[in-house]
């Protein structure tokens, strides 16, 4: 059916890019691999040696040291009791602990940072990281240390992409927006015949209020005013 919908798709509306085919397929690939917990367990032990120290010498032996320090301090992965998973079935450690959301403020700001590093460690150093952070899979431990559940979806970063992103981190620090259009167009977030022009002044406006820093508050106000939008208007309906 997506290769009949493909073929209407380049006749009557060649300018609409999007290959069905290839999106069907990748779709069914990571459907398919989700499905199947002896992924997900490959996964946890992938994202558990990068995380937790000790941990794939840890996995040749018995659960001795299932509370090992953590290469992150503060962030912990549980482990797999591999054998009893099955493609069907996935056990892991039991974590005590409650939904980082339903913790009170001061918990979740604690907190945030050791997230951010955390998967900034997956995603800049290792090239391998978690990709459904929502608040069910980030757990407040009753040791106060936070915990990241459920592996089932994890992304694999290229060693090239991962330099070219450390590339626009510092691009963007800079304000540097020309040399952040190449990083945009070399990680394919932008096409090759993008109007530096164009979109150079845009990055201008739109991110230079996020990097100044201060918080959110801050950076609506920052917005409202580069927008010359009314401090009592709807953000999202002026936009």
């Amino acid at each position: 059916a997506a290769e009949v919908y493909q073929r209407l798709i380049d006749r009557f509306a060649p300018q609409q890019k999007t290959n069905y085919v290839d999106l069907l397929n990748e779709w069914a690939v990571g459907f398919y691999t989700e499905l199947d917990f002896r992924s997900e367990i490959d996964n946890l032990n992938a994202i558990r040696d990068v995380l937790v120290e000790g941990a794939r010498e840890e996995r040749l032996g018995a659960h001795a040291e299932a509370h090992a320090a953590t290469t992150v301090d503060g962030v912990y992965v549980p482990y797999a009791l591999e054998e009893l998973c099955t493609a069907r079935v996935a056990v892991t450690e039991w974590i005590d602990g409650v939904k980082l959301s339903t913790c009170e403020p001061h918990e979740i700001k604690r907190l945030t940072p050791v997230a951010q590093e955390a998967f900034l460690v997956q995603l800049l150093e290792a090239g391998i990281f978690h990709a459904d952070p929502h608040p069910g899979n980030l757990f407040r431990k009753d040791d106060g240390q936070l915990a990241i559940l459920d592996f089932g979806l994890v992304a694999r970063v290229r060693s090239e992409d991962q330099d070219t992103m450390i590339n626009a981190i510092v691009h963007l620090a800079n304000k540097d927006f020309p040399s952040l259009v190449d990083d945009f167009i070399d990680l394919e977030i932008l096409p090759r015949d993008t109007s530096r022009g164009t979109v150079v002044p845009l990055m201008d406006k739109a991110l230079s209020p996020y990097i100044a820093g201060g918080g959110a508050k801050k950076f609506e106000e920052r917005v409202r005013a580069s927008y010359g939008i009314d401090a009592d208007a709807d953000l999202g309906k002026a936009v």
